[in-house]
């Protein structure tokens, strides 16, 4: 197995224990799901900063720096806010394999603007991700939790533009993959945080302590579902790891959701769907 190979599913674990983690914390807290988003950020960065200052990789010049913080501004930055309260409202697996359908944007707009390969099998591929996704938009009985569903597709979007930035930002610079994401997650922080700030005002110092003993834990997680997303998108093409992480991304999240939450994480339709986003990466991987 190569490591752009093994940094994708090690990435789509990542986002996969995170996605399991704010579920937990949202039916554990009464704080507000943005300002969960902020702790679980804020953590990842103070994280992955820490990490990137004692290692030996040179520090970015500025150039460098404002093109990263434009990747976090998109993603994670504009997107956690929106996946945090998607999760909330359509659950775990719904929401994970909605999310899994940003290899479509990924993999058209790598195609299209980076030049890389138009092969069918990655085509093929990518479709049957997607058509994994439609499943779950589709759903009958999702009634008034269909905003859930508009919430996870734009994240979903904002993922696919935020993979084709990156890659496209990694080709013409050598930057450490420890070092983008350090500063992705850091800028991210600070857009969320501007968020909250003015959504809560005053409350949000109360609203901090009450999100940081559940929503920490989850900062974890992103530090190494992003980290090593940036590794493999450093080492393959956007065709590749985008497909690869969401799969994997999918499959460990109803494993998971449905450990820790029970049957309602795992219908016959999110199943079927799981599988459909599967063999897509399946494919992709195959290519």
């Amino acid at each position: 197995m190569n490591t752009a190979i093994a940094l994708s599913l090690l990435a789509g674990c990542g986002w996969a224990i995170n996605i399991v983690l704010v579920r937990w914390s949202l039916d554990r807290t009464s704080a507000p799901p943005l300002v969960g988003a902020l702790v679980g950020l804020g953590t990842a960065a103070i994280l992955v900063s820490i990490v990137a200052l004692i290692s030996s990789q040179p520090f970015p010049d500025a150039t460098t720096i404002g093109k990263f913080a434009l990747v976090g501004a998109i993603a994670p930055g504009s997107s956690q806010g929106l996946f945090v309260s998607a999760i909330g409202a359509i659950g775990t697996s719904r929401s994970s394999v909605l999310v899994s359908t940003n290899p479509m944007v990924s993999v058209l707009l790598a195609m299209i603007l980076l030049n890389e390969d138009w092969q069918v099998v990655v085509i093929v591929g990518t479709l049957l991700t997607v058509a994994g996704g439609a499943l779950i938009s589709w759903e009958p009985g999702i009634g008034f939790r269909q905003i859930g569903v508009v919430l996870a597709l734009a994240t979903a979007f904002t993922f696919g533009v935020r993979d084709v930035v990156a890659r496209q930002f990694s080709t013409t610079s050598d930057v450490s993959s420890i070092w983008s994401a350090a500063i992705v997650l850091s800028t991210a922080s600070l857009v969320v945080a501007g968020i909250a700030l003015v959504q809560r005002r005053r409350k949000i110092g109360n609203d901090i302590k009450t999100a940081l003993p559940e929503f920490a834990l989850s900062g974890v997680a992103i530090a190494i579902a992003l980290t090593s997303l940036f590794g493999a998108i450093n080492r393959g093409q956007i065709s590749l790891v985008a497909p690869l992480s969401n799969a994997a991304q999918s499959l460990a999240v109803v494993a998971l959701g449905t450990v820790v939450f029970g049957a309602r994480e795992r219908t016959n339709r999110i199943l079927i769907a799981l599988v459909l986003v599967v063999i897509g990466g399946a494919l992709i991987t195959t290519a």
